[in-house]
């Protein structure tokens, strides 16, 4: 008898079969993890894009999983090379987009239009060409692949796709440009005004679910990074209920508390609890601000590496977390 065909109406009826391989993958990987959060942090240049990268990389990497025929092997090789391209990708579609937003604002200015300046044209061109053919993005990954992964020259050139004599001049040229690259921090969004943080601080302390509706748009999202993600207040209000939820032998300790702190000029929410008579840090919430109110958080309580990254910063210590819901 033949099998059904299948329907846009039907294609998430895998769902419950790809759950339970996407955990174990996540746990078969634990060990590899915080080398390359480190290695995406140091890409990226801050704590909160390096996990972005990192999460991206994962999921780019898993989606390979159900789409090439032949097996994979080496997942710490694949993870590095995944990610170093996404880096670069995004580098270059972002100087990219600076470089056509400058010609947009060139021409809302009555500057000359390269379209119909041959002369110009041909120099868009090579500028972009240029830009494309820039090798910072390289350099800083091979000498983030060196230090962080300890890789050979050969492994080094088959993650970049090169050869070994073009790694050799991308670490003579990297190695002490590395340190003096500027930081890029970017924000999920509008950072958020200290006032609104502490009062987000204060209603989820209190338990105080009409005070947090008060401060968060009806449309809000929230996301666990790494994990799910719900839209408007009234799915998210248990998430709210969650956080004071305790469980230590789920690793949810007690005394669950927060405060406002202010990290790389962005105001934002540091969760604690104690477990096995520890406090430490337990999540970290990034929230954005639109119209006054709460439009986006992103909890960072599935992130380990981060929140460990983070309380060296602060001199604080994070509770050793996991890297997914139990």
């Amino acid at each position: 008898m033949a099998e059904p065909t299948p329907t846009p109406d039907t294609a998430f009826s895998v769902q419950p079969q790809v759950r339970e391989p996407w955990r174990r993958y996540l746990d078969s990987l634990q060990p590899l993890r915080p080398a390359l959060h480190r290695y995406c942090s140091r890409l990226t240049g801050n704590v909160w894009d390096g996990e972005d990268l990192a999460q991206d990389t994962l999921m780019r990497v898993f989606s390979l999983l159900g789409k090439i025929d032949a097996n994979l092997e080496n997942p710490r090789g694949y993870l590095i090379r995944t990610a170093t391209n996404l880096w670069i990708d995004h580098t270059r579609r972002r100087s990219l987009e600076r470089e056509f937003a400058a010609e947009e604002r060139a021409d809302a200015h009555d500057a000359p239009r390269s379209d119909g300046d041959p002369a110009r044209a041909t120099e868009v061109r090579e500028a972009a060409s240029e830009l494309l053919a820039r090798l910072a993005p390289q350099e800083r990954a091979a000498v983030l692949l060196k230090e962080v992964f300890d890789l050979s020259l050969e492994e080094t050139a088959a993650v970049l796709r090169t050869s070994v004599g073009a790694v050799k001049s991308a670490l003579h040229r990297g190695r002490g440009r590395l340190e003096r690259a500027d930081r890029e921090t970017r924000a999920a969004g509008p950072a958020p005004s200290r006032e609104l943080v502490e009062r987000f601080v204060k209603a989820l302390g209190a338990k105080d679910i009409e005070g947090l509706r008060a401060i968060c748009s009806a449309d809000l999202t929230v996301e666990l990074v790494g994990g799910a993600e719900a839209e408007t207040f009234e799915r998210n209000k248990t998430f709210f209920q969650h956080a004071h939820m305790v469980m230590p032998q789920l690793g949810f300790g007690t005394n669950p508390h927060w405060e406002t702190i202010v990290y790389e000029g962005e105001p934002m929410a540091l969760g604690y609890r104690t477990l096995d008579g520890v406090e430490g840090i337990n999540e970290v919430h990034r929230l954005e601000e639109i119209d006054g109110r709460i439009a986006r958080i992103r909890c960072y309580c599935f992130c380990p590496d981060t929140l460990r990254l983070l309380g060296e910063h602060l001199g604080k210590r994070a509770l050793d977390r996991r890297y997914r819901s139990p």
